[in-house]
């Protein structure tokens, strides 16, 4: 493709690209409070910390937001199919803007513990909600790219904790932090509804209406028609967590939720929220803070560049690769941890943990940070695409809440490198899971991967082409 034709084709995808990247600045709000660990416990354990804690505690700092993001999806669920994609994500932000004010005026570790509650609620909205949102804007042949986007955000969001924490005091990075979750609930107010959403409420004109808008095109009717007809089909049933049970929904939830383990259970959450104190073990020659900051600008490149390559590689193979590399990735690290834990001399070899954790955040969101939240917006129907979705980030929510507040216990009591092959044992046992049963849907009809998905007994494995499955 030249490059007339690649200026062509943003153009034509403009506005959902602008919708996208509106949308997911929630993204980069509600990972900000999960980086803001990172470069803040280190401070709140030291001896002039603003706000003294104790290691449990600390432990509960981060833990408490994930906890918390299990209740976020029952609302969203509700909000989703009641009140449109467009409110849910408003209201999701909210929790998040009184978060960081508590932060910014808090005094005791009561109050972080409050405002680390909220932060998790916004948390499991904006995960459950986003990529129904993404999904149903999206045109087929850009759906991966827009759907990765929300990776893309939420990484930026942990680099900006990273990069400025380290360098502005406590409550100042808390008022920054703030003006992230601001911009956006300014900014999406003016951003148009799912018309999948308006469909869904017998509302055509406006969902044609903002069809046009999104496509920079008024020629939508056949798209429009098609997305009536898989209105139509999903509405015949009623959306509940019963209807995910049936035969393409439940193939459908054991993928997702298999997916939403192996996130957790790769140790991702764990190397982020931790990263600080993790490379203080490290003796690599660079301070812990700029090892991390590094590592989120890898995350974020990377992050970046799975968007561009999903819709053209296919889900599956970044997925496999992804899963791989985090199973090598976490058990090189464990290795070195062991060595240091048996009093080997490592001295000179201090740079190698650091390097295998910046190519295990490579293959970690290459695959399994962005590819999830895109699937999941395809492969379910719209009536059950909300229920999903919160089942999703709860049961995310709940597995990423075990890593979190187990990592530091397991790691204190019988040391890092159990952790670290821990992580490593889980990946490798997904590998099989993920080649057996997770399908390739890049370039498919939203409509034909849902056919597909209740009529075939079998998926793609051509992981090179992601060649189409005809229905059966």
């Amino acid at each position: 493709m030249g490059t007339w034709d690649t200026v062509k084709d943003f153009r034509k995808y403009a506005n959902q690209y602008l919708a996208a990247f509106t949308g997911t600045l929630l993204m980069l709000s509600v990972a900000a409070s999960y980086g803001w660990t990172s470069p803040t416990l280190p401070l709140l354990l030291s001896d002039d910390s603003p706000v003294p804690i104790t290691p449990d505690e600390s432990s509960w700092i981060v833990s408490i937001l994930v906890l918390t993001s299990i209740a976020g999806p029952v609302a969203s669920a509700w909000l989703i199919d009641g009140f449109g994609r467009k409110i849910a994500l408003l209201v999701a932000v909210i929790p998040s803007i009184v978060g960081w004010i508590l932060i910014g005026v808090g005094e005791s570790v009561a109050v972080l513990f409050v405002s680390r509650a909220l932060s998790g609620i916004s948390y499991g909205m904006a995960y459950s909600s986003m990529s129904v949102y993404l999904g149903e804007i999206a045109s087929d042949g850009i759906r991966g790219s827009i759907g990765t986007l929300l990776t893309v955000m939420a990484k930026t969001g942990i680099l900006l904790e990273y990069a400025i924490g380290p360098y502005v005091g406590f409550r100042t990075l808390a008022w920054i932090s703030l003006g992230f979750p601001s911009a956006f609930f300014v900014l999406f107010l003016w951003l148009p509804e799912s018309p999948y959403f308006l469909l869904s409420k017998q509302r055509p004109e406006q969902a044609e209406k903002n069809l046009r808008w999104l496509r920079r095109s008024s020629n939508v009717q056949s798209e429009l028609k098609m997305m009536q007809a898989a209105v139509e089909r999903s509405q015949q049933n009623r959306g509940t967590f019963r209807d995910l049970l049936t035969r393409g929904n439940r193939r459908s939830l054991i993928i997702i939720l298999g997916l939403g383990a192996l996130q957790q259970l790769c140790g991702s959450q764990a190397i982020i929220a931790y990263s600080q104190q993790i490379f203080d073990q490290v003796n690599s020659g660079l301070k812990a803070h700029e090892s991390s900051i590094i590592m989120a600008v890898i995350q974020l490149v990377t992050a970046a560049l799975s968007s561009s390559i999903v819709d053209r590689v296919g889900r599956r193979p970044l997925l496999l690769l992804s899963t791989i590399g985090c199973a090598v990735g976490t058990f090189i690290v464990g290795l070195y941890f062991f060595l240091v834990h048996q009093e080997v001399d490592v001295d000179g070899i201090g740079w190698i943990p650091l390097v295998v954790i910046m190519v295990y955040i490579v293959f970690y969101t290459v695959g399994l940070a962005t590819v999830p939240f895109a699937i999941l917006g395809e492969i379910f129907p719209t009536n059950v695409k909300a229920v999903a979705a919160a089942i999703y980030t709860m049961f995310a929510g709940s597995v990423g809440f075990g890593v979190s507040k187990l990592y530091q216990l397991i790691s204190d009591e019988a040391g890092t490198y159990v952790s670290f092959w821990i992580f490593a044992a889980c990946s490798a046992v997904f590998v099989v899971f993920v080649f057996a049963l997770v399908p390739e849907t890049k370039g498919k009809p939203l409509d034909q991967i849902l056919i597909e998905m209740h009529t075939s007994t079998s998926r793609s494995i051509n992981c090179c082409r992601g060649k189409k499955q005809q229905p059966v």
